[in-house]
C-alpha cells in the first residue's frame, strides 16, 4: 500500500484536504464521545460499536441537513449511508485499515458504481473512510482515506493529521520582582515595656 500526502495527484482535485479533515473530525468526536459514554458494567463492543456507527452516520446526516457545507451531499441516507465530497461518493466504517473486514470497506456501493466504471486502470475511484484504533482497539484512534481501483487494489491512502495527542504545558514563570535586602537593628525597647516585663515576674 502506498502512504500519500493529500495533495498527490492519485487524491482527486475534488477532496480538499480542508473537507476531508472536517469529515475525520466528525467522525473522530463521534467515536470518542461514545467511549466515553458508555463505561458501565453493562456495555459490550457489540453496543459500543452500534452506538459508535449509529451516531457518525447521524453526525453526517445532521452535518448535510445544517446546509453549512456546499460540498457535502448525502447521496443514500440508509444504514449503508453513501456521501458525497464535491460530488465523489464516500463511505465510511469503523475498521482495521490495513486488514479491513466490513462491507463498507470490502464492497463497491451501488452509488459508488459510475465513478469505478470509469475510472482508467491503476485510478483511484472507490474512497472509505476507516476510522482505525488498531487490531486490539487499544491505540487512540486515526482516519485514513482509502483510495481503491477498480480492481479493488489500494492505490492511494490519505492519513489524518488529527490524531489526539496529550498536549504538553509549557510552565509560565512569574516575572522578577526586585526585593529589597532586610535592614537588621537591634530591637529598640518602647517605654514602658521595663514595666511589662517586670509585672510579668517569674
Amino acid at each position: 500500500m502506498l502512504v500519500l500526502k493529500p495533495s498527490d495527484s492519485r487524491l482527486p482535485s475534488e477532496l480538499k484536504e480542508e473537507c476531508l479533515q472536517l469529515v475525520a473530525s466528525w467522525l473522530l468526536e463521534e467515536w470518542r464521545a461514545t467511549e466515553d459514554d458508555l463505561v458501565r458494567d453493562t456495555d459490550t463492543p457489540y453496543t459500543r460499536g452500534t452506538a459508535r456507527f449509529g451516531r457518525q452516520k447521524q453526525r453526517i446526516m445532521l452535518e448535510y441537513l445544517s446546509g453549512r457545507h456546499p460540498w457535502l451531499k448525502v447521496m443514500n441516507g440508509g444504514l449503508d449511508i453513501v456521501f458525497a465530497i464535491n460530488g465523489i461518493p464516500c463511505r465510511f466504517s469503523n475498521d482495521d485499515a490495513d486488514a479491513p473486514k466490513k462491507r463498507a470497506v470490502l464492497e463497491t456501493h451501488l452509488f459508488q458504481m459510475p465513478l469505478l466504471e470509469e475510472a482508467e486502470p491503476g485510478e483511484a475511484a472507490r474512497f472509505v473512510f476507516v476510522i482505525d484504533c488498531g487490531a486490539d482497539e487499544s491505540s487512540d484512534p486515526r482516519v485514513e482515506l482509502l483510495g481503491f481501483s477498480n480492481a479493488d487494489q489500494v492505490v492511494c491512502r490519505w492519513i489524518s493529521g488529527g490524531v489526539r495527542r496529550i498536549g504538553e504545558a509549557t510552565p509560565s514563570l512569574p516575572a522578577a520582582v526586585e526585593v529589597p535586602k532586610p535592614v537588621i537593628a537591634p530591637k529598640r525597647r518602647r517605654d514602658g515595656d521595663d514595666e511589662a516585663v517586670a509585672s510579668a515576674g517569674p
